[in-house]
């Protein structure tokens, strides 16, 4: 059984431009970004602070941490900073590191009471399909044991929902031993399957970007990125993205079915447009050059005549 969610509203994006100013309640004359982060800044690296400062707070909010808490662990995080004068100046005032404190928290917030309003209505509505699941006339409970059992009778949705739970409570708790820590990625890999993608969201930031980006300083590792090109990853490149397209189509085609969106959806550019194209493009030339490199090496197959 399956039940439609309340689409969650996308939140605006919090930016700290040099030419904004911020403000609070209690200061009567506003401060000027410019009195307070570097002129020269990288924008990519005052975002990533800014991000890193966001997910941060939530982190602490989901943790029932009081705003004082937080306060005193975001100023401090700030105060290292001014102290390294990165992004923001040294001679920035105890104040207007509160000031920011205060813009970012405001605006953190708001997405975490986002966040908890549709992290409650997918509980709901997951507690409506457990519900259904184990009121129904299904057998067994023993993971794929119980599906091997039916022999030659049918296998309903109602089975695989059965199924699925009960593998990734399994993983849920078994991830977060030292043992059990191979279960994380194909939790996550069924999390995205199954619909959610905030697992996934989560592998990426928390995985795979510190492995690029260092939080704190928030600064990009040079080092990382230089290895990504020695080693050849970006031969992988074509293959992300014709693993995005491939996920985002079937999202489509299973959302058109359903009449949750128009056919016109599966016409867009991912699909047929330029980034098709080029997705594809990038990956004929790269397995091109990589047969071309092979044989260069003297690591082609052996092909035998016809």
């Amino acid at each position: 059984m399956k039940t439609k969610t309340k689409t969650k509203p996308k939140p605006t994006k919090l930016k700290l431009t040099k030419s904004k100013t911020i403000n609070t309640k209690k200061q009567k004359k506003s401060k000027n970004i410019n009195t307070i982060i570097e002129s020269n800044i990288n924008e990519v690296e005052l975002q990533l602070l800014i991000n890193f400062i966001t997910n941060e707070i939530i982190f602490l909010l989901k943790n029932k941490q009081s705003k004082n808490t937080i306060k005193k662990k975001i100023i401090k995080l700030l105060k290292s900073i001014r102290n390294n004068n990165k992004i923001i100046k040294i001679n920035t005032t105890n104040p207007e590191l509160t000031t920011i404190f205060n813009n970012i928290y405001n605006h953190s917030f708001s997405l975490y009471k986002i966040q908890t309003k549709s992290q409650k209505n997918n509980k709901n509505n997951v507690t409506i399909q457990i519900q259904h699941i184990y009121s129904s006339n299904t057998k067994g409970g023993y993971y794929f044991k119980d599906i091997e059992d039916k022999g030659d009778e049918p296998i309903t949705g109602n089975d695989i929902i059965k199924l699925l739970d009960e593998m990734q409570q399994f993983f849920y708790n078994a991830q977060y031993t030292d043992e059990g820590e191979f279960t994380r990625d194909p939790n996550t890999l069924i999390s995205m399957f199954r619909g959610d993608t905030d697992a996934f969201k989560g592998y990426i930031i928390y995985r795979i970007l510190p492995k690029y980006i260092k939080m704190f300083p928030p600064f990009i590792k040079w080092d990382a990125i230089g290895e990504f090109f020695r080693t050849k990853k970006y031969e992988d490149l074509p293959d992300y993205l014709l693993a995005y397209q491939s996920f985002k189509r079937s999202q489509d085609e299973y959302l058109v079915e359903k009449g949750l969106k128009s056919k016109n959806v599966l016409k867009k550019d991912l699909y047929t447009g330029f980034y098709n194209k080029m997705a594809n493009t990038l990956d004929e030339k790269i397995q091109t050059f990589q047969q071309y490199r092979a044989k260069l090496q003297g690591r082609a197959p052996l092909q035998l005549p016809l």
